[in-house]
């Protein structure tokens, strides 16, 4: 077996609303042994992973996979639940899967979820390795070193727990939020409402703040001159100084970096010289500014305050072992390590105890080291300090604290300047009135962690990840721009740039892409065929944005998902066969499933803006929670009629040919269809739905009727405005029309208004791309020729896996059937194909240009036609 295409799908996709793996799968010689025909297969692979017998499959109970398995099923269903539950059995809560089979023999479509990239590839991986075995015969297969490297991977480049409870409290208040770096760096919000967290420093953190944190002196000078509490110290550069600022504190002492973090590096309860002198001979030597002050005797308690707001407090507990009479602190670390709930760094609940000079200097202190043998039942305190990043526990006590204490905390908050501030203070009781004899602030940290709110070991989780997202947004509409996603197989660009033009104000900058490229207001960004989820990305993250516009294509969901979670308004223009057989989409009723994505993300609240005028498009309405508007070009479509009826919101082409629109059950006239440039007096009517749709949604997003009558006017079928689809030129007596149509119903289309302007012959010039199905390529073959009188085929610069003039052969062949031979011409590159087109034509005639590349268009009509305007 071998997998031939793997895909991240990291939004919405057509499997999942949630990031799922997909995987192009040959199972080569498997195809012809299902599960029941390897012997003994199904019982050892149950026996490997008992826990396959909880999988539903979509029999949707528990056992369903199996049944499913001793019955017979094929390698890529068999390799997909074997991912999910590897990953499982990591710790990585998944669930969801599901194998489509291809027309191709042996090729499977895999798709399974995931939830970091790197893991649940090797969970395919490995999946597909412990199929193979099996099904060999081979059954000394160490199922834990997969498990164990699934795992390791997963905690290796996820998010920490900090960031990634603000990631999940975005994600539940339906925030946008994105990581944007291999690191903790998260984008929250979208376009120019969007803000930045990193850990738990924001966008809006002041760096002086953070300045000030890092640097303990100038932390306690300021909280200090504010008469707050801290304790007596010094800062200290030598040992000269060390021991002559203890002389002058006196004992108990703590000694601590001056720039420390995490905890690193501090000792307390330093109880006189001799403690001093091992303290100092074993500190790191790298470090050369240190902080000695008074040690306060009582717990260590870390305090949260989030914009001026107690959230959370936490009483932390040093990191300890307990001797068992024989083996030696080291081992008992080492056991201790082992316990499931520690990892490196921040990736689990509790860090792992280090071997580090912390550790020996603080053992040195009671004549210990990490050899020595404590005694059965002795607690042995292994650090001087409880900070969780030196392997400290943490117990919740947010409701014990005292009003005083709070008080203190937030006030130290504000006068370091931190809106997100982690308060380390000491107190006998956190519980009783502040006591400045007993109680200090011994530090405030700026990215203070989480862990210990969200995973104490003991006492009640605080959703403090929520409580970021909520000081940093007050609600959803606050940290999100308005999307509008245009989708559907012919009409996608010529709808969206109308909607964008709709919408613009002085005041809104609106971000639109679609198949010519990626705007910014009247800024061209990029270009090319931009309708993915990448240029859709570059409008959804760029700050000058304020409304978004975004035409959404089939393959940009196929590939990734989609770049967004939600939208506020879908739109579905139609749905027709176009591109079938290609990436698992080989039926129509499949690819009308993918289309249908689009109206399942519209918020509650949204507008699904549906084509009444075709069937499967109007089915979709049962699909979306946005409030339904249908459009159609018959103000008696029996979908229309029930709107009208049930006082919703509606457009359409009235009877007397105005385009008309219904509200709250009143139906008013809009404009004279005839007198809006993009229908061509109405003959266009392609155009005239891709209109109604373009009202539709911008009246949803409250542009009043007299200025969508202005824009609706203005918005002329050229080059400027709608650039490549459906402009006319009229040049020495000649009819030229310029379109993308590349496909059959937006072929149809076309030519539908065409027949209502010609005068004359037709020539058309058009080409079919090699990735469509010989029968797709023939049929548009076809239908060109019945509607035109002379045929130029010329061939795509991309090829896309045929053969040079392949397919201009097979357009030929079947116009043969229609023209005359001597009528139809192959001329393969473009621009000299349009050349022809024009020797050819004479006045009267109508010259259709289907392009592939638009810039050859521009050349052929500044070289070859000098008379040409452009209006």
């Amino acid at each position: 077996m071998k997998i031939n295409r793997v895909r991240y799908l990291k939004g919405p996709n057509y499997f999942s609303y949630k990031p799922m793996m997909w995987i192009e799968l040959d199972i080569e010689a498997y195809e012809f042994q299902p599960s029941n025909k390897i012997p003994g297969f199904s019982k050892e692979l149950i026996q490997l992973l008992p826990g396959l017998k909880k999988h539903t499959c979509s029999l949707g109970y528990e056992g369903g996979f199996i049944e499913r398995l001793e019955e017979g099923t094929w390698m890529g269903h068999i390799l997909e639940h074997i991912a999910i539950e590897l990953q499982i059995m990591a710790g990585i809560e998944v669930k969801h899967g599901k194998t489509i089979t291809s027309e191709q023999k042996g090729i499977y479509f895999v798709a399974y979820e995931y939830k970091e990239p790197e893991s649940g590839l090797y969970a395919f991986q490995a999946a597909l390795e412990i199929g193979e075995r099996l099904a060999e015969g081979k059954t000394n297969i160490r199922v834990n070193e997969y498990i164990k490297k699934i795992s390791t991977l997963f905690y290796e480049n996820k998010l920490g727990p900090s960031t990634e409870a603000i990631y999940h409290a975005a994600i539940k208040e339906k925030i946008p939020v994105e990581r944007m770096n291999c690191n903790s760096l998260l984008r929250i919000g979208t376009g120019s409402r969007q803000k930045s967290v990193q850990a738990t420093i924001t966008s809006q953190t002041s760096c002086i703040a953070v300045e000030t944190a890092c640097d303990k002196q100038a932390t306690k000078d300021l909280l200090e001159s504010c008469g707050l509490p801290v304790p007596t110290g010094e800062v200290v550069r030598s040992l000269e100084d060390i021991f002559k600022v203890a002389e002058n504190l006196q004992f108990p002492l703590v000694i601590k970096p001056l720039n420390g973090r995490q905890g690193q590096g501090v000792i307390t309860n330093i109880r006189d010289k001799d403690e001093l002198f091992n303290v100092v001979n074993c500190m790191d030597q790298h470090v050369k500014e240190f902080i000695l002050e008074k040690y306060y005797e009582g717990h260590d308690y870390r305090l949260l305050v989030i914009n001026g707001k107690l959230v959370a407090a936490s009483l932390r507990l040093p990191p300890f072992v307990i001797g068992n009479g024989h083996d030696s602190i080291r081992r008992l670390i080492e056991i201790e390590n082992k316990n499931p709930l520690r990892g490196e760094g921040h990736e689990k609940p509790m860090t792992k105890i280090p071997f580090n000079f912390t550790v020996t200097c603080f053992l040195e202190k009671f004549g210990l080291h990490l050899n020595s043998v404590p005694a059965k039942g002795q607690i042995v305190q292994v650090v001087g300090n409880a900070n969780l990043s030196t392997g400290g526990q943490a117990i919740d006590v947010t409701d014990e604290v005292h009003p005083t204490v709070k008080e203190i905390a937030e006030t130290a908050a504000k006068v370091i300047g931190l809106d997100i501030a982690g308060i380390d203070f000491i107190s006998k009781d956190i519980g009783k009135p502040f006591d400045s004899k007993t109680s200090a602030i011994i530090e405030v940290n700026a990215a203070p962690g989480i862990r210990m709110h969200l995973f104490p070991s003991k006492g009640k989780s605080r959703d403090v990840g929520k409580a970021i997202v909520d000081y940093l947004f007050n609600n959803r509409k606050e940290a999100t721009i308005p999307v509008i996603s245009v989708t559907g197989t012919n009409g996608k660009t010529t709808t969206t740039r109308m909607i964008k033009y709709f919408l613009e104000t002085e005041n809104r900058t609106v971000g639109m892409t679609n198949s010519d490229g990626v705007y910014i207001g009247d800024d061209c960004i990029d270009e090319g065929d931009c309708s993915g989820p990448i240029s859709a990305r570059k409008i959804l993250n760029n700050p000058r944005v304020d409304t978004a516009v975004l035409e959404t294509a089939r393959g940009g969901i196929l590939r990734e998902g989609l770049a967004f979670t939600h939208c506020d308004v879908g739109v579905v223009t139609n749905v027709a066969e176009d591109h079938l057989g290609l990436d698992g989409i080989e039926t129509f009723d499949q690819l009308v499933k993918l289309k249908r994505l689009i109206p399942e993300v519209v918020l509650e609240g949204g507008h699904c803006v549906l084509n009444a005028d075709d069937a499967e498009v109007a089915k979709m309405a049962s699909y979306t929670k946005g409030e339904v508007i249908f459009t159609s070009l018959d103000e008696n479509n029996p979908y229309i009629q029930e709107i009208i009826k049930n006082g919703g919101t509606t457009w359409f082409l009235d009877s007397t040919g105005w385009v008309s629109y219904c509200q709250n059950k009143a139906t008013k006239q809009f404009l004279p269809v005839k007198d809006i440039p993009i229908t061509f007096g109405g003959s266009a009517k392609h155009n005239v739905s891709n209109l109604l749709q373009a009202l539709a949604a911008a009246h949803s997003q409250g542009v009043d009727i007299e200025t969508l009558k202005e824009r609706a006017i203005r918005f002329t079928p050229d080059f400027h405005f709608s650039k490549g689809r459906f402009n006319k030129l009229d040049v020495e007596g000649r009819q030229i029309i310029i379109d993308y149509a590349h496909n059959c119903a937006g072929l149809k289309a076309v030519f539908e208004a065409v027949e209502m302007l010609k005068t004359g012959r037709v020539i058309t010039v058009l080409s079919a791309p090699g990735d469509r199905l010989d029968s797709d390529i023939a049929l548009l073959g076809e239908i060109t020729a019945a509607k035109t009188d002379i045929m130029v085929i010329k061939e795509d610069a991309e090829l896309r896996g045929r053969k040079p003039l392949e397919v201009p052969a097979l357009l030929k062949k079947v116009a043969k059937k229609r023209l005359p031979e001597g009528n139809i011409h192959v001329v393969p590159i473009e621009v000299e194909a349009f050349t022809r087109a024009w020797e050819l034509s004479k006045s009267g005639d109508l010259l259709l240009l289907l392009y592939e590349n638009f810039s050859q268009v521009r050349h052929f009509i500044e070289n070859c036609i000098q008379k040409s305007r452009v209006e």
